[in-house]
C-alpha cells in the first residue's frame, strides 16, 4: 500500500513539474514573444504561402530564440528587435530549406495523386493535393516531409508519396521529354498490354518521362524509375498537348461540365474528388495554367471584374467568389470559387460538382451564394501575371539555377 502511495506522489510531482514548465515557456520573455509576432504578421501573414515558427524561451537565465522560418529577412529582423531588448538573446532559428535535409533539396510527385498535409500525420488536414510529375521543393524532414509545390503552397507530405532528388538530377527529370496523361482515369502497365499487369493508376494531368514510341503505347519511366507503358489513346506528348491549347470562354465551360458528378473532397484538386478551388485549379491545369490553391488566394489574380451593378459585366469562365465583405472593421473573408457559366449559372464543387443559379425563380437557385456573391475575376487575358502561370513558366517546372 505504501509503495502505490509513494508511485502515486511521484506521479503527482512529475506532472506538476513538468505542467509550471510549460506554463513558464507559454509566459517567458512576453514581451519579446510580442516582437516575435509582429515580425510574423509582417513577413508570413499566411502560413500556406511560408513558413515561421519561431517563439522566445529561456534558457540558463537568457532568452532563447529558438524555431523555424524560410524567410532569412524575417529572421534577420527578429534578432535585430528581440537584442535590441535583450543583448544576451540566443539565436536558435533554422533558416529553411533545413540542412538536414542535406543535398536532396528537390522532388518530384511519384505516385497518380498525392495527399499533402498540414501536419506530420494521416490524421492531420488535407491541405492539397499533387500529381504525378509535380516538382516541389523539400524545406524540412521530420519524419514527415515539409514542401513547397509549384503554386507556392506550404505543407507535409509522407517521404514514399515523392522522390527526393539533387538539384542536377531535378533538372535532368525537368528537360526531359514527358507525356501528359489526358484521359480522366486510367492506369499504366509492365508490358505493352492493356490486359496485361498494371504498374499503377492514372488520372487527367498526371506525367511521367517519354522514353519511346511503341505502337499503341507510350513507354514511359517514373521518377523513380519504374518503366510503364502507357496507351497514346489517353495520352499525349507534353508538347503536342501544350501547342494544341486554346483558352476561350467555351473551352472553360466545356471543361468544367466534363468533370459535373465528381464528389466534393476537402483538399482534393484531382479528378478523384475536388474540394471548390481544387475544382477551378483542376480546369485551368486542362488549359495548361496553374492557380494558386485556395479560393482566398485565387480571389487576388486575374483581372478584376467590376459587379456594382450584378452580373452583366461577367462572362463565361470568369471566377467568382463567394463570403463576406470587408465591413464593421472586419477583414473579407473569401469561403468559396466557381465558375460563371452565362444566363446567370455558375458550376461549382459543392457536396459534388454542380450548376447553381443566381435566379430565385429557378429550381437550381443557390440562395446562400447568391447572398454572399463578393468578387468576380477574369483568368482570359491574365496568364503569366501573378499567381496564375503557364505550366513551363512557373519557376518550379524550369531548370533551377
Amino acid at each position: 500500500m505504501k509503495i502505490n502511495i509513494l508511485i502515486i506522489l511521484y506521479i503527482i510531482a512529475f506532472i506538476f513539474f513538468f505542467s509550471c514548465q510549460f506554463k513558464e515557456d507559454k509566459t517567458a520573455y512576453p514581451e519579446l514573444n510580442a516582437i516575435a509576432d509582429s515580425v510574423r504578421i509582417k513577413y508570413v501573414p499566411d502560413r500556406r504561402d511560408n513558413v515561421y515558427e519561431i517563439k522566445v524561451t529561456e534558457k540558463d537565465g537568457k532568452p532563447l530564440v529558438k524555431g523555424v522560418t524560410s524567410v532569412a529577412e524575417a529572421k534577420n529582423e527578429l534578432l535585430e528587435e528581440i537584442r535590441k531588448q535583450n543583448t544576451a538573446a540566443i539565436d536558435s532559428i533554422i533558416i529553411l530549406p533545413d540542412e538536414k535535409v542535406g543535398n536532396k533539396t528537390y522532388g518530384v510527385v511519384n505516385v497518380s495523386v498525392a495527399d499533402v498535409r498540414m501536419g506530420t500525420s494521416y490524421s492531420a488536414e488535407m491541405g492539397t493535393q499533387l500529381l504525378l510529375g509535380a516538382p516541389v521543393q523539400v524545406l524540412q524532414h521530420d519524419g514527415w516531409v515539409r514542401i513547397k509545390s509549384a503554386e507556392g503552397y506550404v505543407a507535409w507530405i509522407p517521404e514514399n508519396s515523392f522522390v527526393r532528388m539533387t538539384k542536377e538530377k531535378f533538372n535532368k527529370w525537368t528537360v526531359s521529354p514527358k507525356i501528359i496523361f489526358t484521359d480522366d482515369f486510367g492506369f499504366s502497365y509492365e508490358n505493352p498490354n492493356e490486359k496485361g499487369q498494371r504498374v499503377s493508376d492514372l488520372v487527367f494531368g498526371n506525367m511521367l518521362k517519354l522514353e519511346s514510341d511503341n505502337g499503341r503505347f507510350y513507354k514511359a519511366s517514373y521518377p523513380d524509375g519504374r518503366i510503364a507503358f502507357i496507351l497514346k489513346s489517353q495520352s499525349r506528348v507534353y508538347k503536342d498537348w501544350q501547342a494544341s491549347l486554346n483558352m476561350t470562354e467555351e473551352s472553360i465551360v466545356r471543361a468544367a461540365f466534363s468533370l459535373k458528378g465528381i464528389p466534393y473532397i476537402w483538399g482534393g484538386t484531382s479528378v478523384k474528388g475536388m474540394d471548390c478551388s481544387g475544382f477551378t485549379k483542376i480546369v485551368m491545369l486542362m488549359h495548361g495554367i496553374i492557380l494558386m490553391r485556395d479560393a482566398s488566394q485565387q480571389v487576388k489574380t486575374g483581372i478584376p471584374m467590376d459587379i456594382s451593378d450584378g452580373y452583366s459585366n461577367l462572362r463565361p469562365g470568369d471566377l467568382m467568389f463567394f463570403g463576406k465583405k470587408a465591413e464593421n472593421g472586419k477583414k473579407e473573408r473569401i469561403r468559396h470559387v466557381a465558375f460563371y457559366i452565362g444566363n446567370n449559372e455558375f458550376i461549382h464543387a459543392s457536396g459534388y460538382i454542380r450548376v447553381g443559379s443566381l435566379d430565385s425563380a429557378k429550381v437550381n437557385y443557390d440562395e446562400l451564394n447568391t447572398r454572399e456573391f463578393v468578387k468576380a475575376s477574369r483568368i482570359i487575358g491574365a496568364t503569366d501575371t501573378n499567381g496564375i502561370w503557364s505550366i513551363d513558366n512557373n519557376p518550379l517546372y524550369q531548370q533551377q539555377p
